[in-house]
């Protein structure tokens, strides 16, 4: 659908030299609220993004920003979030200040605030893989939101790791076993159908893969803190297969029973705003028919010791997902991953998953890891992971009705219903 935001002005502004956004507003001040949302991804910048012009067309202010390196550490990339909420706090007239965390921006989100509530000794215990540096205090938001949230980064690189690598600098000469794209294993352009026996010992293939990986990287990180490292702050560490952009994401995306309903019943909203309570089914089709892992460009993660540490691992025992939930994951291992980091969030929280997304259950794992006792969770029927509607899964054209309506006119009321106190 054509979108249209006469009513919203946007300015480019600058945080710092690496760091902007687009300023979004309504044209007419009168219709200003009090309410300024701050939106960013961990990895890419959100300038044009379509959740800021929807709520700034609804009376908020939304800064788009973005994070000055997709390279760095998520401890730096902290201090990034810091810089956009201390510039919304400045603004005349906005009394609450929000955080609006999408796919693995919820991620940056989520970590950010648990710092913000709890000090940075909240993920600085020896439980964790690596320890969050000393940052120092970060301005709480007065609230959160996590609209289409994945599991975080960390649990989104172990999803996608090729279990079939057995060397990290080249993706030739895969070990038998794991095609998920032959028909032998299951595997049909119309939707996988992969047997108990190959699922259980592709995700143990990953599991196994992860933690090396994990090894490995402690291995170097050692060195480097010994001053023994290739060069004086880090070094680069390259994982063929280990992309975790969304061609990569392996096993659920083809078989459609995996991951598909959630446990509970939730909200749901139909294509007509009508909103009714049950258990959540995903509306998706299969995803990806090709294994990328021999694409360099496409599949390759090209990190370093840190950054990979902090933004992409995560412990597991026993991993292993089937149609709702996904389990094994040491959630207080890293603070790479929005279910575990919104154990130490309090304040109030809004969760939305989309039915066309194969995503969406994540939702569910959120709200029930998060410790704030003001959590509101709802699921937009047939909306794609970018709320538009999943056009692929329509039975026909127009079925969905307008997603992004819908979606945002449900988070514009809760965020009118805000009535948390200026941190």
């Amino acid at each position: 659908m054509d979108r249209t935001y006469c009513n919203v002005k946007n300015t480019y502004i600058s945080l710092s030299r690496g760091q902007g956004g687009i300023f979004y507003e309504p044209v007419d001040p009168a219709l200003r609220k009090e309410t300024g949302i701050l939106l960013m991804h961990s990895d890419s910048d959100y300038y044009g993004f379509i959740p800021a012009p929807e709520l700034a067309s609804r009376g908020f202010t939304v800064l788009a920003s973005n994070v000055e390196k997709p390279c760095m550490t998520l401890d730096k990339k902290l201090l990034d979030v810091k810089r956009g909420v201390e510039y919304l706090r400045k603004i005349p007239g906005l009394q609450r200040v929000v955080l609006l965390g999408h796919s693995g921006g919820a991620t940056l989100m989520s970590a950010y605030q648990c710092v913000a509530e709890n000090g940075p000794e909240i993920f600085q215990d020896d439980r964790k893989i690596v320890k969050l540096s000393d940052i120092g205090p970060l301005p709480k938001a007065d609230a959160v939101m996590f609209l289409d949230s994945n599991w975080g980064n960390g649990v989104m690189t172990l999803l996608s790791l090729e279990p079939g690598i057995s060397d990290n600098a080249t993706s030739r000469n895969l070990k038998p076993g794991f095609d998920l794209f032959a028909p032998e294993n299951g595997f049909s352009p119309e939707g996988a159908d992969y047997s108990p026996e190959f699922i259980r010992n592709y995700q143990r293939g990953q599991e196994k893969r992860n933690e090396e990986l994990i090894g490995q990287a402690l291995e170097r990180l050692g060195e480097l803190e010994q001053d023994r490292g290739r060069f004086e702050d880090d070094e680069p560490f390259v994982i063929a297969g280990a992309s975790q952009i969304a061609p990569n994401n392996k096993m659920f995306p083809q078989d459609t029973k995996l991951l598909s309903h959630t446990i509970h019943e939730w909200p749901l909203i139909h294509e007509d705003g009508s909103v009714t309570r049950e258990v959540i089914y995903s509306l998706r089709k299969p995803h990806f028919n090709k294994n990328m892992v021999t694409v360099n460009e496409m599949a390759t993660n090209v990190s370093t010791v840190k950054t990979y540490l902090t933004n992409s691992a995560v412990r597991t025992r026993d991993f292993h997902y089937d149609e709702s939930r996904i389990y094994g994951i040491d959630w207080d291992s890293s603070y790479c991953c929005t279910p575990g980091n919104v154990k130490g969030i309090s304040s109030p929280m809004l969760i939305m998953g989309m039915t066309g997304s194969y995503e969406f259950l994540a939702a569910e794992a959120i709200y029930e890891n998060a410790k704030s006792e003001d959590k509101t969770m709802a699921f937009v029927r047939g909306a794609s992971h970018n709320f538009t509607p999943q056009q692929d899964a329509e039975s026909y054209p127009g079925e969905f009705g307008d997603t992004v309506k819908n979606c945002f006119d449900y988070v514009g009321k809760w965020l009118d219903e805000l009535v948390s106190p200026v941190a």
